[in-house]
């Protein structure tokens, strides 16, 4: 067997052993921790024998605690993980390592393990505010919107100063139309990092969302003044639209898009208002400009028409 064989080998083999020792982490009770203190039996004689013999296996939480700090500082994530493993093995609650497991695995790229780390790590700990909005800015790569609810939620409450957690759910509020909260939460994120382009984009949207469109152009302006972001020069050509200042839309719809595309969202947004007259001139340059959008554009067109007509009947 080549090394690279032997490599894949034990990274499929400590993949496995985390997930199992996960999974049983989470029904053990907190007696658990105990449990080498109890009087040895002789399968923990022979393990200990075991032990002895091979030089992989750790003789003790802290042994194996710092030989796996030691393969981390050296780079080597597998040989760590596995030492960490066997850590939990002893104090299988152990906020510490269990902490370090899930910083490694969302190093790596490994969100469902850093999430089940992290969540081993906080409900054994909830009061930690860190653990907590670690965890939930994690369900919320994800896509677990609920459960990153909860932690986030957790964090804030027990004073979590990082940004992005606040932020974070802020995002989270305006996604559920919360948007008193979501600006609330975007306010304290913009007071946490007031060089951070994204909670001023985020407050932007959540008084977009409350149909506060003077404070929401505030919000995204300000975050433009920031960071060139494209999702901003989007937001402020809705707002500018919902403004009725359709121009100056188009103008900031075509900072992050093409014109025949940002005719065609201005011409979306007149119609949404019941400008339809405007709408229709909108839509006709889009299918001008672009015959990608000529179906599109031709559908938008007869609605516009056909709105334009039965105001015209009334």
């Amino acid at each position: 067997m080549t090394g690279s064989c032997v490599h894949r080998f034990n990274r499929l083999f400590v993949k496995t052993a985390l997930w199992v020792v996960f999974g049983a982490a989470l029904q053990l009770s907190a007696g658990c921790a105990s449990t080498a203190a109890r009087e040895k039996t002789p399968v923990a004689h022979s393990s200990e024998a075991a032990t002895s013999r091979s030089p992989l296996l750790a003789k003790s939480f802290e042994d194996a605690v710092a030989r796996g700090d030691t393969a981390w500082n050296a780079g080597d994530v597998d040989m760590a993980i596995y030492l960490y493993i066997q850590a939990l093995s002893f104090q299988p609650r152990d906020v510490v390592t269990l902490t370090k497991l899930g910083t490694i695995e969302q190093t790596q790229g490994n969100l469902p393990l850093a999430a089940r780390a992290f969540e081993l790590a906080a409900n054994a700990k909830p009061s930690d505010a860190n653990l907590s909005g670690r965890l939930g800015l994690i369900l919320t790569a994800l896509g677990d919107k609920e459960n990153a609810y909860k932690w986030l939620k957790l964090s804030v409450d027990n004073g979590n100063t990082d940004w992005r957690v606040v932020d974070q759910l802020s995002v989270v509020e305006t996604k559920e139309g919360h948007y008193t909260d979501a600006v609330q939460y975007a306010g304290q994120a913009v007071a946490q990092a007031p060089k951070a382009a994204l909670p001023l984009l985020h407050r932007a949207e959540a008084y977009y969302g409350m149909g506060r469109y003077e404070m929401a152009e505030y919000a995204a302006r300000d975050a433009l003044r920031l960071t060139n972001l494209p999702d901003a020069w989007r937001l402020l050509g809705q707002i500018q639209a919902k403004q009725r200042a359709y121009p100056a839309s188009v103008d900031s719809l075509l900072h992050v898009m093409d014109s025949a595309t940002a005719y065609n969202m201005a011409g979306k947004l007149a119609l949404d208002n019941g400008d339809n007259a405007v709408a229709l001139r909108f839509f006709e340059k889009a299918s001008v400009a672009s015959p990608v959008y000529m179906t599109e554009t031709q559908r938008n067109v007869a609605i516009a028409r056909e709105r334009l007509s039965a105001t015209a009947e009334q």
